[in-house]
């Protein structure tokens, strides 16, 4: 009777032993799991933080705003050179980059309430860096299309309520916007991350 109950005493604390190891070593898991959670959070802070050191922000500087007026109506001009068969719209802003990192394949995008979003006019600028500027006015060349953007959407563009859209991106590869519009009621730019077709 004796042996049988050092038996069991002996059974019991093997027992015991065998689920506070178990015990252990869940807690060990989620102790582990939970420490390499918070440093791949830290990592992908730190990494953030580090391509937030490069954004770039672009904006369009309006002709009038530099003297001290701002008017939105007469931005978007249509223009036609009689020795160029193309037409281009004249938009008297110019480029500057108050971001702290360089602007790269950066691009002016027109959106008008008659274009389609395959029938945009855009026109490519050369990169700019931190505190850089493109002088105003840009000029961007217009491709019309019968069914598409056309001659009559081409003339009455102006008058619309436009929007200005600056695409571009940093050196990590992340694509950001600027909207500008034409829309008094609204701020005239508005920042964003990922390309204008995302936003159609």
């Amino acid at each position: 009777m004796a042996g049988e109950a050092g038996g069991g005493h002996a059974m019991t604390c093997t027992t015991l032993w065998d689920a506070a190891t178990a015990i252990g070593t869940i807690a060990m898991a989620v102790t582990t799991s939970i420490v390499i959670r918070q440093n791949k959070r830290q990592r992908q802070d730190l990494a953030l933080q580090h391509e937030d050191t490069f954004k770039p922000v672009c904006v369009l500087v309006q002709e009038k705003e530099l003297t001290g007026t701002f008017d939105r109506s007469d931005i978007v001009q249509c223009l036609v050179d009689p020795n160029d068969p193309l037409k281009y719209f004249r938009v008297t802003c110019g480029v500057k980059n108050i971001g702290c990192g360089p602007a790269m394949n950066l691009r002016l995008v027109m959106r008008f309430s008659t274009s389609k979003p395959d029938s945009l006019p855009r026109v490519d600028i050369e990169m700019l860096g931190a505190s850089q500027s493109l002088s105003s006015p840009i000029k961007v060349p217009v491709f019309l299309k019968p069914n598409g953007f056309n001659e009559s959407n081409y003339q009455f563009a102006p008058g619309e309520v436009w929007e200005l859209w600056l695409v571009y991106e940093d050196v990590f590869g992340n694509v950001f916007h600027t909207r500008h519009t034409k829309n008094p009621q609204q701020p005239w730019a508005s920042f964003g991350k990922g390309d204008i077709n995302r936003h159609d």
